[in-house]
């Protein structure tokens, strides 16, 4: 009886060790293909573009290795600082109007109301069109010649305005085309931090005399911190990296008055087949983006005190 007790305890460790490589080969047989999946679609991608930017093409061919030529010619390239310009302008000006508008929005929708499913239907379906739809969609209603947008302004003031042919005002729609399609996002996501909030501290805080800016200010805001550091990382990087609704909207036209980064990216590498200097300037886009996170995270995410 003791011997085989001896035996049984002997045994029991590398029974356990098989359970537990058999619990670790499960594991990694369901993470393995997401994992795969990360690495060709995600890690990859930029490796190769490392390689590939340190080359002069021919079309899709490696055609010599230039080293950092392609970033060289891209420093001194004037279009290139242009639309860097244009990117911070129509980044920053999206960014500041979509969220205190979102903000807005989602305040207006926590309410208690009759209508609130539709009213929150309503709300998020700018968000259902696509990129390209929306683009066509704007393009048509400004339209210099029959636009209902133009119509309505020649109506009223008198003047036939052509809003996409001013280098200035081309820009202005297309900030506002952009925040009318992706405040959606911004929204849903600030409306699902607010029903977080107790009610009681709102009820606390109105027992301490506290009003509703400073309910606001004092109670709303602290409690959504962290929803708003994701909101602003999120929308930088989808209006930084934003291709389709530039291109189909204004091409990046008129003058390169709306041409970005991202669409001079698409333009080096498919329209001039400069795929090494578009691989360059998609890394150098690429740092830029996690500049921006970085900084957001330093700077919003710090807490207070």
């Amino acid at each position: 009886m003791t011997a085989m007790s001896g035996q049984d305890s002997v045994a029991a460790p590398p029974s356990r060790l098989a359970a537990a490589l058999s619990a670790h080969g499960l594991a990694v047989l369901f993470i393995g293909p997401a994992i795969l999946l990360v690495v060709l679609v995600s890690i990859y991608p930029v490796f190769d573009a490392m390689s590939l930017s340190l080359y002069a093409t021919k079309y899709a061919e490696k055609a010599g290795f230039v080293g950092l030529k392609n970033y060289i010619d891209l420093a001194h390239n004037p279009v290139v600082w242009h639309a860097g310009v244009n990117s911070l302008v129509y980044t920053i000006g999206s960014l500041l109007l979509v969220l205190p508008f979102s903000l807005g929005v989602a305040l207006l929708l926590n309410r208690q109301s009759k209508m609130q499913g539709v009213l929150r239907t309503v709300a998020i379906l700018p968000w259902v069109v696509s990129q390209t739809v929306t683009a066509l969609l704007w393009a048509w209603l400004l339209n210099a010649d029959f636009g209902p947008v133009t119509y309505g302004i020649d109506a009223i003031g008198g003047v036939r305005t052509a809003i996409l042919a001013s280098p200035t005002w081309a820009m202005v729609a297309l900030v506002g085309i952009n925040v009318w399609s992706s405040y959606p996002q911004a929204t849903l996501l600030m409306l699902a931090a607010l029903q977080t909030i107790p009610r009681d501290l709102y009820e606390a805080a109105y027992i301490d005399g506290a009003g509703p800016i400073t309910s606001f200010l004092y109670v709303t805001i602290p409690l959504i911190r962290s929803t708003l550091l994701v909101v602003v990382i999120q929308l930088t990087l989808l209006y930084f990296n934003m291709v389709t609704l530039v291109y189909v909207f204004t091409g990046g036209g008129p003058l390169a008055s709306t041409e970005t980064l991202a669409l001079l990216v698409l333009k080096i590498s498919f329209e001039s087949w400069n795929l090494g200097q578009g691989a360059a300037l998609g890394l150098i886009v690429t740092v830029i983006n996690l500049v921006f996170s970085l900084f957001y995270i330093r700077t919003l995410g710090r807490p207070k005190g």
